[in-house]
């Protein structure tokens, strides 16, 4: 008689804790070593009175590139340090280097107007999360957070937030990933 009673209760804790583990891992964020996850977002179609949403893009993989995929707010100013940042590594780099700018939950009026003064680095590709769906999908969860993305498709590295270092981090990353030599900086 007591086991027919307890045994609906096991069962049911146990489903409870089945669903809950299950669901869990379904969202769980992506760690260094994980598949990047997919990019597949509009980009800004033009900076005019009027800018429109353009074409998708999708996470570029492509042998001896290395991709930055940084999620970003206007109204952030840390973004829009860590964007000054990038810009300095990225003109030292060269051109094998891919940085996507993810803007987060901002209409394309509110980012065009933004960059008519603060542009973004030379050669970023912009792509809009309207709905931050894919900050979820990516573990996004300050401004910025900033993904280094390997040639495989692979993520290396992950600094969230901006802070002391970022620059000379996100430098010495990138170099690694290359193979290109450490730059020497002045103390």
């Amino acid at each position: 008689m007591l086991l027919s009673f307890c045994w609906p209760r096991r069962a049911l804790i146990c489903g409870f804790l089945l669903l809950t583990l299950a669901g869990s891992t379904s969202h769980a964020a992506p760690q260094i070593g994980s598949p990047a996850p997919v990019i597949d977002l509009p980009t800004l179609a033009s900076q005019s009175a009027a800018p429109k949403l353009g074409p998708m893009l999708s996470l570029p993989i492509e042998p001896g590139r290395v991709v930055i995929v940084d999620f970003y707010a206007t109204w952030c100013v840390p973004c829009q340090k860590a964007s000054l940042a990038l810009s300095e590594v990225l003109a030292q780099l060269g051109d094998r280097v891919t940085l996507i700018v993810v803007d987060v939950k901002e209409s394309p009026e509110v980012v065009s107007q933004h960059l008519a003064k603060l542009p973004l680095p030379k050669g970023a590709k912009l792509v809009f999360d309207r709905d931050g769906e894919a900050a979820k999908r990516w573990g996004q969860d300050r401004f910025p957070t900033t993904f280094l993305v390997d040639e495989r498709g692979i993520i290396s590295h992950i600094n969230r937030g901006y802070g002391p270092g970022y620059k000379a981090r996100i430098d010495r990353w990138l170099r690694l990933m290359l193979g290109i030599p450490a730059q020497m900086t002045p103390e």
